[in-house]
């Protein structure tokens, strides 16, 4: 509840400390309350993460990660960066939130839309990197909504007042009302997949995709842990060359002074 919360809680409590109109006691209150929700907003999701980082070692056990199913909904649990997510889904409301009470004549209201846009491709970025959910088509969908939704900054940025010319803003038009179709028919599509997947078929999905990836990641640990066995032996044999080199010169050095020794022996006697 407080995720879904989070957002406007902190949106309106930034507005709030942003108006500065502050006559009446009423207003005065509605102030005090606005600086302890937003500081709150600072607190508490830092304080949640760092839990979770703390025990991180319990999340492999059923019954000790009950406790943060819901924070961590459909979030793959075997990996420190797939459970970082919720903190990325705090930060970025967070600055959202900022971002988005700047007055209009302000000289950095570009930033809402570079923040947006760069936020987004960020989270794309990581979706394709880290995979944090429990299955394939939940990794899909998120990164597909993800994916409209940065089409469709893009078109509101063009559409908006970034160019003066009619051709570009129709078809910015049309990529917004595409971008929004599609947005909409991804989260259609993951609803219908969802209910007639049913809960038992998709608990199965689950417990098999989990089974995949950590087979896929133990084989992909053993194959790192070969290259490094692999280099290291490299190394310490191409380390024993100067001490061979050495080794070849210091016996090549006595040889000489062995023969030395006994040509002037030969030349002593004779």
């Amino acid at each position: 509840y407080y995720m879904l919360i989070y957002f406007d809680t902190t949106f309106f409590a930034v507005m709030k400390i942003m108006e500065g109109n502050n006559s009446t006691m009423a207003r005065k209150a509605a102030l005090l309350l606005s600086y302890v929700l937003f500081v709150v907003a600072i607190i508490l999701p830092v304080f949640l993460i760092t839990h979770v980082n703390r025990r991180f070692e319990i999340l492999m056990l059923k019954e000790a990660k009950q406790s943060f199913n819901t924070l961590l909904l459909k979030i793959d649990k075997a990996s420190r960066w797939r459970v970082m997510n919720p903190a990325y889904f705090f930060a970025r409301r967070l600055l959202t939130a900022m971002l988005l009470t700047l007055p209009i004549e302000n000289t950095f209201i570009f930033l809402q839309y570079v923040f947006i846009l760069m936020s987004s491709h960020a989270y794309i970025l990581y979706m394709v990197a880290c995979k944090p959910y429990q299955t394939p088509a939940l990794n899909s969908y998120v990164l597909a909504n993800e994916t409209f939704y940065s089409a469709l900054i893009i078109a509101i940025f063009i559409f908006s007042d970034a160019t003066p010319e009619l051709e570009i803003k129709f078809g910015a038009g049309v990529a917004l009302i595409v971008s929004l179709i599609l947005l909409v028919v991804a989260n259609v599509i993951m609803n219908v997949y969802t209910v007639c997947r049913g809960p038992a078929r998709l608990k199965q999905s689950i417990k098999e995709s989990k089974l995949r990836r950590a087979e896929k990641e133990a084989l992909e640990r053993a194959e790192e842990e070969e290259r490094k066995l692999k280099k290291k032996k490299e190394e310490e044999e191409f380390t024993k060359i100067p001490d061979e080199t050495m080794n070849m010169s210091s016996i090549d050095a006595s040889n000489r002074s062995e023969e030395r020794r006994v040509g002037k022996e030969c030349r002593s006697r004779w």
